[in-house]
């Protein structure tokens, strides 16, 4: 009976166990979406909200640094801001689109942005599964557009 009772408990507490160790560090940012039916196309945005916590001012170019930069971690030494806080902002498309004339297939891509003080630039990359922008590489954009 023992053996039986632990065994059930076992198997209770297991979706419990499996919850705790999959959450990834938020950094007390919250998760957030946004989505819009644009013509036929839906656009859904996923991304975790930055917090300011105190750095009103100094977010562009000290904490998100101006163009690419090496974040000393991973395998990207020009690596752009990751669009959010934490894990990459996901931007997924029902449709074929064009962004400013240039055709994006649908999908999902990671977003992406090279902030710059006049220009930045957009990037869709076809890696939209890593955690953040630490493994970014150039070779997997599927889109890139300068905007002002």
């Amino acid at each position: 009976m023992k053996k039986k009772l632990i065994i059930a408990s076992l198997f209770l507490l297991t979706p419990f166990l499996k919850a705790q160790l999959t959450i990834t560090p938020n950094g007390g940012n919250k998760k957030a979406m946004v989505g819009e039916r644009i013509g036929l196309t839906d656009v859904a945005i996923h991304y975790d909200r930055p917090g300011l916590k105190g750095r009103e001012g100094k977010i562009l170019g000290t904490l998100i640094p101006y163009g690419f930069a090496d974040l000393g971690f991973g395998t990207s030494k020009a690596a752009p801001w990751r669009a959010g806080a934490n894990e990459n902002t996901i931007i997924e498309l029902s449709n074929d689109i064009k962004v400013d004339g240039k055709p994006l297939p649908a999908g999902k891509y990671g977003l992406f942005i090279a902030v710059g003080k006049e220009e930045s630039i957009i990037i869709f990359s076809k890696n939209n599964a890593a955690w953040g922008s630490f493994f970014y590489d150039d070779k997997e954009d599927a889109l890139r557009v300068t905007v002002k």
